[in-house]
């Protein structure tokens, strides 16, 4: 059985040659003559003539995907359409429209300039009905040919983290970290402050604070903290993670540690693997007097100050 590409060039192939075939057949001219006569002739032909060019515009559709839009941007997958989907739709529709155009010009013999005026009418009623629909579809195609972001990568819009499943005429489809679809429009999106995670790489520093109580030696502390982040599971070696002292408190100083990964998707997996591998790392090494404490004072009657905690 012929299936995908295969089946689609097989169809294809077949109306091309039933096209073909249909317009040497009506170049001959010769069968109009020996048709009964309750048959009208004239109509026969313009039905005919109609069905060769739609079915022409239909090879071309399928051809263009086939040959040129599955190539550039992918074959589409169970509900998740191909990346820049919308561009190949109009270019569908400009096919269909321009054949329609031809149609009435050449078969039903309406002027051109009536075409114009009507199509001119039609448009500013549509326009006026579906305003905020059309922002959305321009802003759509801004996206589209502006790409800020493309399948696959992970964005942030006005701080809602999510990877891009595609963006369709209407709306941009993300899957947010828990599992859930969200559905922005284009117009939104192309307001949106917005951040690309994935790039112009894929890797991203992941930034953990780090309470430590202040120690006589820093550098070591700071050896400490990168060698544990190295180890973390996730964490990338090149570029090398690194530690840096950002703020000195009352009682405590705080570490911030960089750690390098390129999986935006793990990145709270990553960040959970920092912490846990930091913990282990500091008690391993004997410094559990880095980790600071608490101390609740309590104040009795008669003046003397007893701890609590």
């Amino acid at each position: 059985m012929l299936t995908g590409n295969l089946a689609k060039t097989h169809w294809l192939l077949m109306v091309c040659l039933l096209l073909v075939a249909d317009l040497l057949f009506n170049l001959q001219g010769h069968w109009i003559d020996g048709l009964p006569e309750w048959v009208h002739a004239g109509q026969l032909v313009d039905f005919l003539t109609i069905l060769w060019w739609y079915g022409g515009a239909w090879a071309v559709v399928r051809g263009v995907d086939l040959f040129v839009w599955q190539r550039l941007y992918g074959v589409d997958t169970p509900g998740v359409p191909r990346p820049r989907r919308e561009l190949t739709d109009i270019f569908d529709l400009l096919v269909y429209l321009a054949v329609t155009a031809v149609i009435l010009v050449e078969v039903f013999h309406q002027p051109v300039s009536g075409i114009f005026a009507t199509s001119g009418v039609v448009a500013v009623i549509v326009g006026l009905a579906l305003q905020n629909t059309l922002s959305d579809l321009f802003a759509g195609l801004a996206l589209n040919i502006e790409r800020p972001f493309k399948a696959g990568d992970w964005i942030t819009l006005d701080g809602v983290q999510g990877l891009v499943l595609f963006t369709n005429w209407r709306a941009t489809h993300l899957r947010t970290r828990t599992m859930d679809d969200m559905i922005l429009p284009n117009s939104v999106v192309s307001k949106a402050r917005l951040h690309n995670h994935s790039r112009p790489t894929r890797i991203n520093m992941l930034q953990i604070d780090v309470p430590l109580r202040p120690a006589s030696d820093p550098q070591e502390v700071a050896r400490l903290l990168q060698t544990a982040t190295t180890n973390a599971k996730g964490v990338l070696s090149d570029p090398a993670p690194f530690a840096l002292l950002v703020e000195m408190r009352p009682g405590h100083v705080i570490w911030r540690v960089h750690a390098p990964f390129d999986d935006f998707a793990q990145a709270s997996r990553v960040r959970s693997a920092v912490n846990l591998s930091i913990l282990e790392s500091i008690h391993a090494a004997g410094r559990s007097d880095l980790l600071p404490d608490q101390h609740l004072w309590l104040h009795s009657a008669n003046g003397s100050d007893c701890a609590a905690l």
